[in-house]
C-alpha cells in the first residue's frame, strides 16, 4: 500500500487517497472496503512491484528537491526535477518487472509530488539541510526521524550501476552525500550532458543518441 499519504494531513481529515496492490482481486476489494471513508479513498492495482518501488524511489528525489530548495530554485527547476525523477523511477521499475504506467498513478507521480513539495517530508528536510551545508550525521540527528531515502540512494545507485540503468539524479546525489562532492557543481554537470527523449518508452530507442550520451559520460568520468 502506498501513495501521497503524509500522516499529519490524514490525521487532520484532509482528503487523501492511496493505492493497494495485490494480485488478488478479493483482497484488494477487502482492503478498499475496510479503509474507505469520507476523507480517504483507496484505489487498486495488481502491480505489486511498481507500487512498492514507487513508494521507495520517491524518497530519493525528495532529498534532491529539498537540496534544490536550499538554493532557492525556481518553478522551472522544480518541474525539471519532478519530471526527470519520474523518468528514472519508471526506468528502474521496468528493469525489475514493473508496469511503467503504474508510475503515473498515486504511488508514482502522486507520492513523488507530495513528498517533493512538502516540508512535512522527512527526506525533503534532510535534503534541505544538506543543501545548506549541514553534514549528513548532523542532519539526521536534527531530524530525529528516519530518512529512508539516504539508504535508498546507496542501494539504488549500486543496483543501477550493476545492471546498467541510466539514473543521473540518483548517481549525482550519491556523489554529494557519500563522495563529498559540491552540490552546485554536481547539479551543473547534470545540465551539461544527455540526449534522451522527453518521455520514457514513447520514442524508439535511438542508438546514436544513446552512444553519444554514453561517450559524454565516459569522457566526464575520465576527467
Amino acid at each position: 500500500m502506498s501513495g501521497p499519504n503524509l500522516a499529519v494531513e490524514i490525521m487532520q481529515n484532509m482528503p487523501s487517497a492511496s493505492v493497494i496492490a495485490s494480485e488478488s482481486e478479493p483482497l484488494r476489494h477487502a482492503v478498499q472496503s475496510a479503509l474507505h471513508s469520507a476523507f480517504f479513498r483507496v484505489f487498486g492495482s495488481d502491480d505489486v512491484t511498481g507500487v512498492e518501488l514507487g513508494g521507495a524511489l520517491k524518497n530519493i528525489y525528495a532529498i534532491a528537491m529539498g537540496m534544490a530548495s536550499a538554493y532557492n530554485v525556481g518553478e522551472n527547476t522544480k518541474a525539471l526535477i519532478l519530471t526527470r525523477a519520474l523518468a528514472e523511477m519508471s526506468r528502474f521499475g521496468v528493469a525489475y518487472g514493473a508496469n511503467p504506467l503504474t508510475f503515473l498513478g498515486l504511488s508514482g507521480v502522486g507520492d513523488l509530488y507530495a513528498t517533493c513539495n512538502s516540508p512535512l517530508s522527512r527526506n525533503y528536510r534532510i535534503g534541505n539541510m544538506l543543501g545548506k551545508g549541514t553534514n549528513l550525521d548532523t542532519a539526521i540527528k536534527k531530524l530525529g526521524q528516519t530518512a529512508e531515502g539516504v539508504n535508498t540512494i546507496a542501494q539504488v545507485h549500486d543496483k543501477a550501476k550493476q545492471i546498467g540503468i541510466y539514473m543521473p539524479i540518483t548517481h549525482a546525489l550519491h556523489s554529494v552525500i557519500f563522495d563529498g562532492q559540491a552540490p552546485l557543481g554536481v547539479a551543473l554537470h547534470l545540465m551539461e550532458v544527455g540526449f534522451r527523449s522527453d518521455v520514457e518508452f514513447v520514442m524508439p530507442h535511438d542508438v546514436s543518441n544513446e552512444a553519444l550520451e554514453d561517450s559524454l559520460n565516459d569522457d566526464t568520468e575520465d576527467k
